[in-house]
């Protein structure tokens, strides 16, 4: 049985430019299950020049920030409901705002986000092994429905996570204290995986890709590798 991904694609963008930042880490676990869910709000503008030049439009995002939690809430319902009818999956990864989409999931699926009010609501959706955050930060860290100022958070630790974070990225400071405040993940971790970049999938795969094989129990992992 193969290791199963549920993959969220960043800000304005969607599943077919993912697929080219993952290209390289696909190739590292050729038997692995990746799949891609496109976010539930689309649009016509792309995140940047490079997200257009590289996947044609539509293009989509987890949520509008003016919408605050609502717009949350909407977006892990989304997301659960396509985990209720095609997983359950293994590892979520996510990129940027598709870590945030998918920490805000488990945060709910283990009651630590609005309280335990909406974990009932969740228990029917099966939690993965794993998640994999990259350039993840807090879901609208700068606006006033910020989870950390809102909630009180409970460290998500019923999952096992890794962190991959660019040295060069702008969101660097805010991507640690992510890792530190939802998972209790702090810097030094083996968990937080650097790379000498910016916002964007490391250039050399195979750190992580090795990592993820470390995370995935070794029963799974050996399955899925075809017994290597």
């Amino acid at each position: 049985m193969a290791v199963r991904v549920l993959c969220l694609h960043g800000w304005r963008t969607n599943p077919s430019f993912m697929e080219k930042q993952m290209k390289n880490l696909m190739a590292k676990l050729p038997n692995w299950d990746f799949s891609f869910l496109p976010g539930p709000v689309s649009g016509m503008l792309a995140a940047d020049d490079d997200v257009e030049q590289e996947s044609l439009a539509p293009y989509f995002q987890w949520w509008e920030p003016l919408e605050g939690t609502a717009g949350q809430l909407a977006a892990i319902r989304y997301v659960a409901e396509h985990v209720r009818s095609e997983g359950p999956f293994d590892v979520i990864l996510g990129f940027s705002e598709g870590a945030s989409c998918a920490a805000v999931l488990l945060a709910a699926i283990q009651g630590a986000w609005h309280g335990a009010q909406l974990k009932d609501d969740f228990s029917d959706v099966t939690m993965p092994k794993l998640l994999v955050s990259v350039c993840g930060i807090p879901p609208d860290e700068a606006s006033s429905c910020c989870f950390k100022r809102q909630v009180k958070v409970k460290a998500i630790d019923s999952v096992k996570s890794i962190h991959v974070l660019g040295d060069l990225d702008d969101d660097l400071r805010t991507g640690l204290a992510f890792a530190q405040d939802w998972f209790n993940v702090s810097e030094h971790s083996d968990q937080i995986l650097r790379h000498p970049h910016g916002h964007r999938f490391p250039l050399d795969s195979r750190p992580l890709a090795e990592a993820m094989r470390k995370a995935i129990p070794e029963d799974l992992a050996r399955a899925s590798l075809g017994g290597c």
